[in-house]
């Protein structure tokens, strides 16, 4: 009988691939490519194609015909490289998610590109260019069901459960509430930068503005200045939130969070087709997000962290999560308890958690750091104030008096705000945790996914008789929402932190 290590794989790509990995390529070496359209228009225009361009065709076409992958007894076999061959096997408890992304070629030609994601998380450990729609499917099949017992007899297949569909309504309000038109805007400024036209682009915005009829009427006086400026600025604002609607019906078209078994499937996208597999047992936590727009909307936003999904890099550094997890980027709250219930199993969602406050002088704690704050700003204006040479004025103490009185203001204000929005609970399944005013937000996290439960404490916290927890997952990194809990009372953060370890304890025993 043959081991495991004589395995070879023998399943082939796309007989399209080659094209991708062309335009791959191209894309690699984008400058030798505008170095041939400079230098196209010479005579020599042939020589310069076939240099440029037959390399990379032959890469590609010779990358289509090395590149195997297959099933092995214990893992994904996959065998590429085009100088130095490379066998590698990714096993299959490591896999925690198959993403599928579709471009418009990918779905006029019927085939998809294919990123695996393990728990090492970063980035995707394999990215397969490219399968068709049917080997698509059977590598979902084959990697997720492998290590589950056979079924005695034919089973019916699983048919998916909707969950939740978007319709063009709710994606325009997402849109408005989510303000994605700058990544537009930013992007339009970047090309102009980079194409060396952003001067160009200034001036003939200056041109246009002094031959119409806004010039004249500016010269008319400060008051229709200024209501010129505020007509800039709303229609700028409305401008940003028409590109964010639709970015959002771009990005999000046909949203569409489907249950498959034990997997959330989440489809969306109108000229780039994505397929995400949400593993509901790799799921470690669930954020929601409620803005002032949401509210006004009434709406809120869920995603979710899955295992893998981010995690330190080998030197140490902490990677960002690839993309946002969405379980709903817009529904209702009694929609949002549903999906939270469905995502997380074990957590029960029927009663209100026994929500707890933070100690009872965190709002005098947060009062005095902007005391200290304002303190410091106010001191730093005074003396800049002064050694300029040019000040508009020299601030005297009735300045310095009323600043610190509008600092201190806003400060109780937000130390009050604060407290009052910020509450934690724990029930026998998971810790909650709440907190934002203007934005409000709230993480739930199952004690059964819990990593590590850390317990600080400052010197200015154990003068007060404070401490802070705070919680990690597989899921969580540096640049994401984690459970941070801060100004508890002493007594109530150990217990806290006792229960919370116990729970992370009992879940590694099991």
């Amino acid at each position: 009988m043959a081991s495991e290590t004589d395995f070879q794989p023998e399943l082939r790509l796309h007989p399209l691939s080659w094209l991708f990995a062309l335009a791959t390529f191209i894309r690699q070496f984008i400058v030798p490519v505008i170095a041939f359209m400079i230098f196209g228009a010479r005579n020599d225009a042939e020589l310069w194609g076939a240099l440029i361009l037959v390399p990379l065709l032959v890469g590609a076409l010779w990358q289509q015909w090395l590149y195997r992958y297959g099933f092995g007894p214990r893992g994904l076999v996959i065998k590429e490289g085009l100088f130095f061959r490379n066998l590698r096997q990714i096993e299959y408890p490591r896999i925690e998610n198959i993403d599928v992304k579709r471009g418009l070629l990918h779905r006029l030609l019927g085939v998809a590109e294919v990123s695996i994601a393990t728990s090492t998380g970063g980035k995707a450990e394999a990215t397969i260019r490219v399968l068709s729609l049917e080997a698509t499917q059977e590598l979902r099949d084959q990697v997720f069901n492998r290590g589950r017992p056979a079924p005695t007899h034919a089973a019916p297949a699983a048919q998916d459960e909707v969950l939740l569909q978007l319709p063009p309504a709710e994606l325009i309000r997402y849109g408005l509430i989510d303000n994605r038109g700058m990544i537009v805007v930013a992007a339009l400024f970047g090309f102009l930068y980079q194409a060396g036209t952003f001067e160009i682009s200034r001036q003939s915005a200056a041109v246009w503005f002094e031959q119409s009829q806004l010039s004249h009427l500016a010269a008319l006086g400060i008051a229709m200045q200024a209501g010129l400026a505020l007509a800039g600025l709303v229609t700028f604002v409305l401008t940003l939130r028409l590109l964010s609607v639709g970015f959002a019906l771009v990005t999000l078209f046909d949203f569409t969070l489907t249950r498959h078994g034990q997997d959330l499937r989440v489809r969306h996208g109108l000229l780039t087709r994505l397929a995400l597999t949400l593993r509901i047992p790799r799921i470690q936590s669930v954020h929601q997000t409620q803005s002032l727009l949401h509210r006004l909307f009434g709406r809120v936003s869920l995603r979710v962290d899955l295992a893998g999904d981010s995690s330190s890099s080998q030197d140490g550094k902490q990677q960002s999560q690839v993309r946002t997890r969405w379980l709903a980027p817009i529904c209702t709250p009694m929609q949002a308890k549903a999906l939270m219930a469905v995502a997380l199993p074990d957590v029960d969602f029927a009663g209100e958690p026994n929500w707890q406050p933070l100690a009872p002088h965190a709002r005098q704690r947060l009062f005095r750091q902007s005391v200290y704050f304002a303190t410091f700003v106010a001191a730093a204006i005074t003396l800049a104030l002064h050694l300029l040479p040019e000040a508009p004025f020299e601030p005297d103490a009735r300045w310095i008096v009323a600043f610190l009185a509008v600092m201190l203001v806003l400060g109780w204000w937000r130390a009050d705000l604060y407290v009052k929005h910020t509450r934690w609970a724990l029930t026998p399944d998971a810790v909650l945790f709440r907190y934002g005013w203007l934005t409000r937000r709230l993480i739930v996290t199952p004690r059964n996914r819990l990593q590590s439960v850390q317990l600080t404490a400052s010197p200015f916290d154990r003068r007060h008789r404070m401490a802070n927890v705070s919680v990690d997952t597989a899921g969580g990194s540096a640049m994401s929402d984690r459970i941070a809990i801060r100004f508890l009372p002493r007594r109530i953060a150990r217990a806290l932190a006792l229960r919370l370890y116990h729970s992370h304890i009992d879940r590694a025993g099991r």
